[in-house]
């Protein structure tokens, strides 16, 4: 699950394609390049028309561009540094990604956020992160992200994750109770899916899954610390971002979020 994106390549817009053999062919009301006939009744029309897409000029789909921008979590923490750093220096990359899928940024807006992510990507400093690593090998388990209040981890009766006060694990209830709080712990796995939590000589035994669960062996000694991120820190996001906005402003077409 994540947010996806393309540009429509102009194959089509300056007759390049090759001739649709069924039609009327648009943008429908949603953006998308569409056959104008209603699907019930018209199934076959339809069909042949998805056949012609895909082939119909050099580009797959008529896509200038196709990326995978991001899953939502590194949506959100990308947000997140735009709003620290201030909304007022990236004012169009502060509006431009969506909350959900679906909608568009048109190809002006791609021409001034493609100034926007060079002047990010050079930023030696964006933000702050919180983070909860693996003290072993340092391997970040969680990120702290506001819009998820922190949350990492679900269960049916815990959810866990991160804040700048420290790792935590609160029950279910509205409003939930904090059953652990800690900035560094070790942690053991023990028998029944339950976890012994240790802080100090304090221990907590708490029916959850073990944290990082996914390395082998999970980890054992964790703590959470802040670290200071650049705007390299955000290519994963940013290269795909710049590559979309860039085939916006050649071809015209808006960058299609999905």
């Amino acid at each position: 699950m994540g947010l996806d994106a393309f540009v429509y390549c102009r194959c089509w817009q300056d007759g390049l394609a090759t001739p649709c053999p069924v039609g009327p062919v648009g943008y429908d009301e949603d953006g998308w390049l569409a056959l104008l006939r209603p699907w019930k009744g018209n199934q076959a029309a339809h069909a042949t028309f998805d056949a012609w897409l895909k082939g119909a000029c050099p580009h797959q789909a008529m896509e200038q561009a196709t990326e995978h921008v991001s899953n939502w979590a590194g949506v959100r923490l990308f947000q997140q540094a735009l709003r620290t750093a201030g909304t007022e220096r990236f004012p169009t990359l502060a509006t431009a990604l969506p909350g959900v899928n679906g909608g568009s940024l048109p190809a002006d807006r791609a021409a001034v956020a493609l100034a926007e992510l060079d002047a990010f990507a050079r930023a030696d400093r964006i933000a702050d992160e919180v983070e909860l690593i693996d003290e072993a090998t340092g391997r970040v388990l969680m990120q702290y992200v506001e819009s998820y209040h922190g949350v990492f981890m679900f269960g049916p009766g815990f959810q866990a994750g991160v804040d700048p006060d420290g790792f935590f694990v609160l029950d279910r209830a509205d409003p939930p109770a904090t059953l652990f709080r800690a900035s560094r712990f070790t942690q053991r796995p023990l028998p029944g899916d339950r976890v012994e939590f240790t802080v100090g000589g304090a221990r907590t035994v708490l029916t959850m899954r073990t944290v990082g669960e996914h390395g082998e062996p999970p980890p054992e000694r964790l703590a959470v610390r802040t670290r200071s991120r650049s705007g390299d820190d955000f290519a994963y996001l940013v290269e795909p971002l710049r590559r979309l906005c860039a085939a916006a402003v050649a071809t015209g077409n808006p960058v299609r979020w999905c």
